[in-house]
């Protein structure tokens, strides 16, 4: 068994075909079959099977792929620490993006790049699903994907989170709304809009708006670059949606104002194979994105900050044994853990966050909901299918399932959402976002595959 030949299988994995998997390797189908017949002669086991014109693996052939995978992820760690006992700086990085965050996130990987790896960019502008086929070509992929969209095949890809970037209404400084903290989705049924064309990730979210106000918006023009947008709403009383970090914001003519009965957000990913993370070179390149994409947080919180919920402390009778089910509860809704501490830790999401400590002033050993003070702590679960899914896993995580013969309807036909409850008696609602309930209540939203413009 050779290096080639555990290629071959791993690309048959994600591949499916002879034919798909010669193109990519640039060889003949016939090359590929006959490496196929010397594996199953050598090894002695069945790896493979038809399916219609497809190949699929067998269980062993499955077990070969994920090995092979491994194999060319060590070699390629291997490659890159002799390179680096070299004091080989000539490394390459390719770089993928779509045009938006591009603009945003790209520049910055030029500061001080002199005696760094090369970067080679490159703009692709597709739609969703094609995203996951460029880590072929590139080390990196900037990806966008709506946070109502199914998630990226994790499974054969590695996926680091940059932004959860939600949509805010851009208009000119003059706009009589532009002084507002925030904004309801009815007082836009009368405003002339400015949207992408239809099927584009922006037009999809302003569906959304749509769904949510109960009325349909007059679109004067569609545009999908934010740069022409910008410059048609700071000339006029025209109103659009604009992603919130990496849209353009030098005029200082132009407003963001958040929305503040519906969330649409889109994530801004990094897509990569395991195998390019273990080159030294990339790994660097990746954090490089990450410090750029927090300093696009720091810089842009919003173009106006209007009232919030800041932070909520939890205290805990026994910090450690109770973290283990918080801790999988607060990353399963979206949050991140920012601290952490011998008596506690701190989980943060969209700038609010959530502190998990002990404390000596305790009055009691357990916590009562049905004593006055906080009953329980509501969370943004996504789509339905996420809600179902953490219904369904809570119990393996200390959390049992409450209400459960009015689910997921006990809040109300129109309230999506089911509670769960730990050991330590805290309850906790998880709500199908308003962005998805409106999608549902439309059923006319474009397809995940909407492309970003």
């Amino acid at each position: 068994m050779n290096l080639s030949q555990m290629r071959i299988m791993r690309e048959l994995a994600e591949r499916g075909t002879i034919a798909a998997v010669a193109r990519h390797l640039h060889v003949t189908a016939p090359a590929i079959s006959q490496q196929l017949a010397a594996l199953h002669r050598e090894l002695g086991v069945a790896l493979t099977y038809r399916v219609g014109r497809e190949i699929r693996l067998t269980e062993a052939g499955m077990a070969l792929a994920e090995m092979a995978g491994t194999v060319h992820t060590l070699i390629d760690r291997a490659a890159e620490t002799v390179r680096e006992y070299g004091g080989d700086t000539g490394a390459r990085v390719r770089v993928a993006a779509f045009q938006s965050a591009g603009q945003a996130l790209l520049p910055g990987l030029l500061e001080d790049a002199e005696g760094g790896p090369s970067l080679v960019f490159g703009e692709h502008d597709v739609a969703q699903p094609e995203f996951a086929e460029l880590v072929d070509q590139y080390d990196l992929v900037i990806a966008h994907r709506m946070d109502h969209d199914e998630p990226w095949p994790s499974e054969q890809l590695s996926v680091t989170t940059l932004l959860s970037e939600p949509f805010d209404v851009a208009m000119s400084v003059d706009h009589p709304l532009a002084g507002r903290s925030s904004l309801w989705a009815a007082e836009l049924a009368d405003e002339s809009w400015i949207a992408a064309h239809a099927g584009f990730a922006p037009d999809v979210a302003l569906g959304v708006v749509e769904a949510t106000a109960g009325v349909r918006f007059h679109r004067a023009h569609r545009v999908n670059d934010y740069h022409l947008a910008a410059s048609l709403i700071v000339g006029g009383e025209l109103l659009a949606l604009f992603p919130r970090y990496t849209a353009p914001r030098a005029d200082p003519r132009l407003a963001l104002v958040p929305l503040e009965d519906v969330r649409i957000a889109r994530n801004i990913d990094v897509l990569a194979r395991p195998h390019a993370l273990a080159r030294v070179a990339v790994a660097g390149m990746l954090g490089r994105l990450q410090d750029g994409a927090d300093a696009l947080q720091r810089e842009r919180p919003s173009a106006l900050v209007g009232p919030g919920l800041h932070h909520v402390e939890v205290w805990l009778a026994d910090v450690d044994a109770e973290r283990a089910g918080w801790a999988w509860l607060l990353s399963r809704v979206g949050f991140s853990m920012e601290s952490e501490w011998p008596g506690g830790e701190s989980w943060e999401a969209g700038g609010t966050y959530v502190t998990l400590t002990a404390s000596p002033n305790l009055s009691a050993s357990t916590h009562d909901r049905r004593r006055p003070g906080v009953n329980h702590l509501a969370f943004h679960g996504g789509t339905r299918e996420a809600v179902d899914a953490i219904m369904a896993a809570g119990p393996e995580h200390g959390w049992r399932p409450l209400y459960q013969d009015r689910y997921p309807h006990a809040g109300g036909e129109q309230h999506y959402a089911g509670w769960l409850a730990n050991e330590a008696g805290f309850k906790v609602e998880v709500v199908a976002d308003l962005v998805v309930n409106a999608l549902h209540s439309l059923n006319a939203a474009a397809p995940p595959s909407a492309p970003e413009c």
